[in-house]
């Protein structure tokens, strides 16, 4: 045994040092792919885990949350004193929570109202420090306390006076109408670096801010000997239709599921990257077995079993895969540490926007991932040492590496048309199934079947093509690879496969992207109709602003007002923005891209229109009716017909003004288009700004929202593209090893070759021409499967990953360009084994064949 330990060892080190590059190459290969899923992952936890601590730091550990399920609504004081006269109920912690502004800043900030006695059990870092040595009120008569993040912002505001940011300034808190001079007593010393907070006693925030008999939300603690699930059970029957009972469960779920999809998304995108480097250790093992074959075949004599030749193998591909799944690991901390930086935990998708977390990483995560490397580098030396095992010791002492003849591949032509035809009509079936656990598994699915599909087809691709042009009357060294990659060699067909996946992967990607680009470019000429907007981010305009633009001298012939909200339809989900326009019920389609059927609300029903993820992800239709949670209670609705949103992942319910104010609904608008009169676009500018500095409003045309959106939507998918760009890199490492492998497969036709009279630059067009021919195969059918996985990626896993459907635009330009470059770098890539091909020592070759 120890014999056979120090033998295995020695023909390691063997292939490392005598195939250090491709051993190397696939390494990195291995490196890339774990590193990507590695990097996604501790993004990924390090993002949840950071939104669960700020929710955490300002909600507190509450065992149950007592809410409005719209945010327009409030919890009656009654209530919340039912309640807590349940003898489960150890303490309930009432909270009122308001945005607003302080002096007219355009960043409106958080302002949350308690009672320091009950928030002392539940929401320990919201309790306010008192400065005792400032001259200011405390929490019991009109002083706030602002969050170190805030108290920073403060003294930027105004660097020139000693007191911006200490105890004792006034500040003036506005929100709509209402303002509150309040003065600055303290701060908050356990509240997140980053939250913007303000902390008053809540006595104090209804009075100035309301509702006067109700809260925001109660936070309730229960006894230790209350069974939480059977305390909920019993209260959720009791609660009004327009409240409910949120347990740490819920809130677990619903950030999980604010960018479930996405983070699946990428890590699928990983696995591909991993995936492909599988192919490149498939190329470097068999390559390493084809040049030691009459080695193994001595050792095979002399005693060592084929079981142990095919272990022998595996270890070898296993000595690729742990280096390269280590350095993956580190590797992928680097690029974590990177992406946060650069785009956030969000990876530029928009979930936790502004959050930069911290990333940690944990041991079983990174086992896992160094379990993932090492079983892509087996995989890819599996066939290789199953070919190792299976070859014929008397051929292999003699010829050296048996390879498929050309009758038996002609012979299999039947067997391989029926293969890609089988697992493309498969892929069909798979993409249209639906959803499995709210994850698009069958499109998943179908795109692996495409690819399996594609890499099948390049044999019968290779001979239909280059047979025949292997037939016409060319120069010598032409024929010779035309006939060589016609009679498909295993390892051309590796390195076809190499360039299908990665090509394809890259392909589909762009189709996607393009596809959507362009939706979401329509989508905003439908949306932004007027010339210029003001928005105030989610707290009221004032009244006379208002009032101002209503005057005949407002230089406006047009202004539509809307109001933003939101619902809670299930407590496990993120939350449906409601949005009240004034909008023509009987003519929703004059302001709303409608994608569907318009149906007549009937004259006594509210009507609503509901956005394409809506409809996806609860299931509904035009003609439905839907109780909605709406002011309190739950409302009967009609629903009229569905439109496309790219905005809002999680859905959007459209009311118009005159329905909501019907219903008893306040609108206070939030957000305003505005058709200045012909001519005097700069004149109404001019007219708004004061008003916007007034009251720290935000004013945009609509060419500078357009483009504020698509530099978003780009930055959504920058990930996206650093995983192709490692794809496609890998597919050319994989097309460089696996050309270089089949000169040494063929060492003495080459030899022979040169024998007859072929010079070395002869050969060298012979390979290189050989490797654009593969590659050409390799685009081709990667282009077409490319094709086929941008569809699906469009028409299956978008909507039901995103719940965004759109039309399918393939950009013929950027994809021609791809392949031309693609085949430009395999040409280079060839070049590594056009000069080992001059290389090859002609007399010792064929001596050796003798």
């Amino acid at each position: 045994m120890q014999a056979l330990s120090r033998l295995s060892w020695w023909l390691i080190r063997a292939q490392f040092t005598t195939r250090r590059a491709a051993t190397l190459l696939s390494m990195l290969a291995v490196a890339l792919g774990v590193a990507l899923g590695y990097a996604i992952h501790l993004i990924n936890d390090a993002a949840l885990a950071d939104f669960a601590r700020a929710m955490k730091s300002v909600q507190g550990d509450p065992d149950a949350v007592i809410a409005a399920r719209d945010s327009a609504g409030s919890v009656p004081l009654a209530t919340l004193n039912a309640i807590a006269r349940d003898p489960a109920v150890l303490v309930i912690a009432a909270v009122i929570e308001t945005r607003v502004r302080i002096d007219n800043a355009r960043t409106p900030v958080t302002l949350i109202g308690i009672d320091v006695f009950s928030a002392a059990a539940v929401m320990p870092d919201l309790l306010p420090r008192h400065n005792e040595q400032a001259a200011a009120p405390n929490l019991f008569n009109g002083g706030v306390y602002a969050s170190p993040a805030l108290l920073a912002k403060l003294a930027q505001r105004a660097p020139d006076s000693d007191s911006g940011a200490r105890p004792g300034r006034t500040l003036t808190l506005v929100r709509g109408e209402q303002q509150w001079p309040a003065t600055l007593a303290g701060d908050l010393p356990a509240a997140r670096p980053d939250d913007l907070l303000l902390v008053a006693d809540i006595a104090w925030v209804q009075e100035r801010f309301g509702p006067v008999d109700a809260v925001s939300e109660g936070r309730v603690r229960l006894a230790p000997d209350s069974d939480l699930a059977t305390w909920r059970k019993k209260w959720a029957q009791q609660l009004p239709a327009g409240l409910l009972i949120r347990v740490a469960d819920d809130d677990s779920a619903r950030v999980s599921n604010l960018s479930r999809a996405y983070r699946v998304n990428l890590n699928v995108l990983a696995l591909v990257a991993l995936l492909t480097g599988a192919f490149l250790v498939f190329a470097t093992q068999l390559t390493s077995v084809a040049q030691r074959s009459t080695q193994f075949a001595l050792l095979g004599v002399l005693g060592l079993s084929p079981r142990m030749r095919l272990l022998q193998v595996l270890l070898e591909g296993l000595a690729i895969g742990v280096p390269g799944a280590l350095l993956g690991l580190g590797l992928g901390y680097a690029l974590a540490v990177a992406f946060t930086r650069l785009l956030g935990g969000d990876l530029g998708g928009g979930y936790f926007a502004g959050s930069a977390p911290p990333i940690i990483p944990l041991p079983a995560p990174a086992l896992v991932f160094l379990a993932l490397g090492c079983l892509a580098s087996l995989a890819g030396a599996s066939y290789p040492a199953y070919l190792n095992r299976m070859q014929p010791l008397a051929q292999a002492l003699k010829t050296g590496f048996a390879q498929q003849s050309h009758a038996d591949t002609a012979r299999a032509t039947l067997p391989r048309l029926r293969l890609p035809l089988f697992l493309a009509l498969a892929a069909l079936a798979l993409a249209q199934l639906p959803p499995l656990f709210a994850l698009p598994l069958a499109g998943y699915a179908a795109i692996a079947l495409v690819l399996v599909a594609g890499i099948a087809s390049a044999p019968l691709l290779t001979q239909l093509l280059f047979g025949w042009l292997s037939a016409q009357a060319l120069p010598a060294p032409q024929r010779i690879a035309l006939q060589n990659v016609a009679q498909a060699p295993l390892m051309a067909q590796v390195a076809a496969s190499g360039l299908i996946v990665s090509f394809a992967l890259t392909a589909s990607m762009v189709i996607m992207v393009s596809s959507f680009r362009v939706a979401v470019d329509q989508w905003l000429d439908h949306v932004l109709p007027a010339p210029l907007y003001l928005r105030s981010k989610a707290t009221p305009l004032p009244q006379d602003l208002l009032a101002a633009l209503a005057q005949p001298d407002a230089p406006f012939t047009r202004v539509e007002r809307m109001a933003n909200a939101s619902l809670i339809i299930d407590p496990q989900r993120p939350q449906v923005a409601l949005l009240v326009r004034e909008i023509d019920r009987r003519d929703p389609a004059a302001r709303l891209p409608v994608t569907g059927p318009l149906l007549a609300p009937p004259a006594t029903t509210p009507a609503v229109w509901i956005s394409e993820p809506m409809a996806e992800i609860y299931r509904l239709a035009p003609g439905q009716t839907l109780r909605l949670p709406l002011l309190g209670r739950e409302i009967e609705v009609f629903i009229g017909g569905v439109w496309r949103d790219y905005g809002r992942q999680f859905g959007a319910v459209v009311i118009s003004r005159q329905d909501y104010q019907q219903l008893g609904g306040d609108f206070q608008p939030t957000d305003l288009a505005l058709w200045p009169r012909p001519g005097e676009e700069a004149h109404a500018s001019a007219w708004l700004a004061p008003w916007a500095d007034q009251y720290g409003l935000e004013v945009a045309d609509s060419a500078e929202i357009r483009r504020l959106s698509l530099s978003i939507f780009d930055k959504s998918f920058a990930v996206t593209y650093a995983l192709e760009a490692a794809a496609m890199l890998i597919g050319l490492f994989g097309l460089a090893v696996t050309l270089a492998a089949s000169v040494w497969l063929r060492a003495r036709e080459l030899a022979t070759l040169g024998a007859l009279g072929f010079d070395r630059r002869m050969l060298s067009r012979a390979v290189m021409l050989e490797g654009a021919l593969i590659a050409t195969v390799g685009v081709l059918i990667g282009l077409a499967c490319g094709v086929g996985i941008g569809a699906i990626l469009t028409h299956v896993v978008n909507p039901q990953a995103f719940h965004w459907r759109m039309a399918l635009a393939i950009p013929w330009a950027a994809l021609v360009t791809g392949a031309a470059i693609t085949l430009a770098a395999a040409v280079l890539a060839s070049r590594h084994a056009a000069r080992q091909a001059t290389r090859l020592p002609v007399a010792q070759v064929l001596a050796s064949a003798q």
